[in-house]
């Protein structure tokens, strides 16, 4: 059965292509915006384009009133040029000062853009050479009363160190402090302090250097006291032992060897005495050089100061073997002087056992590997 014409489909028949309905509406649209300006009528444009055409119009007056301005500046200046009799050679025509600003306006836009800072504006040139002006540091003017003060002030001082220095003034006093067998007179010697004493003329550098190289003396030192007192601080040499002299004195020797003391006895009792031993004659202020009060010296130094107080005598016998006496009466025999300081540890712990446990023997003989003590 046939289908009527109007039910039958229609394929291929009056089809058109993409686009083709979009194209035919532009072709209209344009067909009637060219009768309307045909007619004289603008037609009708969007809020963007009148927008952009105000835009166009102002910058458009804008240029045009940016040229008359410089026209008349260009008059004025070549009328003022022709005034002035220089014609030949007018001035440069400056930049106008909206064109400047909206430059430095958008270098600062394209620096900020880049992420630089901005660059600092050239210096001005000079019109003859061309060069760049340097800014001219203020001249300082001097102060007179600045100056006056500062030349009192020199003058003050120097006339107060002259004065100072006179001989004739007593200024001052000298102390010798510490306990020294120095007295103040020496002091004075030392140092060529006459009479009015004045303690800027004390020549302290002599004075140091005598007392220091003085056998009694170990150390010296000076230091200002208030309100103008000059402190000589001194130490004495302490003596370490006693020991026998060739030509029957005895000599008192301080730790380093130093001969600090000459007497017919023991005057004291603040050192031990070395028995059995004897030194060959030295001057006072000399040093020993002999080996064995040396090795006695030298374990004597690695004692405490409480254990040396309780050695009473140091006994060498003819085989230069050491024997200490304490105030207990009980000997310690160390032998040579190299064994002495090997034992060391040894003696200080026989003997604070001795203190402690109030052991009572005959000797100690610490010449073995082991300690022997003898009951």
């Amino acid at each position: 059965m046939n289908r009527p014409k109007w039910l039958r489909p229609r394929v291929g028949q009056n089809r058109r292509r993409p686009g083709t309905r979009d194209a035919d509406i532009r072709r209209e649209e344009e067909l009637r915006q060219a009768e309307r300006e045909a007619e004289g009528t603008p037609g009708h444009r969007s809020f963007r384009q009148e927008m952009r055409a105000a835009r166009l119009r102002q910058e458009e007056a804008r240029k045009k009133a940016e040229e008359e301005a410089r026209a008349r500046r260009k008059v004025r200046l070549e009328a003022q040029a022709y005034i002035n009799g220089q014609a030949d050679s007018p001035e440069p025509e400056p930049e106008d000062p909206v064109e400047q600003a909206r430059k430095a306006r958008l270098e600062r836009q394209r620096a900020r853009r880049l992420g630089r800072r901005r660059s600092p504006q050239p210096e001005p040139e000079t019109k003859e050479t061309g060069r760049r002006l340097r800014r001219r540091k203020p001249k300082r003017r001097l102060n007179k009363a600045k100056v006056a003060l500062l030349v009192a002030s020199i003058a003050l001082l120097i006339a107060s160190y002259v004065l100072l220095h006179q001989p004739w003034l007593a200024f001052g006093q000298l102390q010798v402090v510490g306990d020294t067998a120095v007295t103040l007179d020496e002091v004075k010697e030392m140092g060529d302090a006459a009479e009015p004493l004045n303690i800027f003329n004390i020549n302290r550098k002599k004075l140091l250097s005598s007392l220091r190289s003085d056998y009694r003396v170990e150390k010296a030192d000076l230091s200002l006291g208030w309100p103008n007192i000059l402190k000589v601080v001194i130490t004495d040499r302490k003596p370490a032992l006693y020991v026998a002299m060739e030509g029957g004195q005895y000599a008192k020797v301080d730790p380093t060897g130093h001969i600090i003391g000459l007497a017919d006895g023991i005057t004291g009792g603040d050192a031990p005495f070395v028995s059995g031993w004897h030194i060959s004659a030295t001057d006072l202020g000399g040093v020993t050089d002999d080996e064995e009060i040396q090795g006695i010296l030298k374990f004597l130094n690695q004692l405490d100061d409480d254990l040396k107080q309780r050695i009473n005598e140091i006994h060498v016998d003819d085989s230069q073997s050491i024997r200490i006496y304490l105030h207990n009466g009980i000997p310690v025999i160390l032998g040579s002087p190299d064994n002495a300081v090997a034992k060391l540890k040894t003696f200080k712990a026989i003997c604070q056992e001795l203190e402690t446990k109030k052991i009572k023997a005959q000797y100690i003989d610490l010449t073995y590997e082991k300690p022997y003590i003898k009951l």
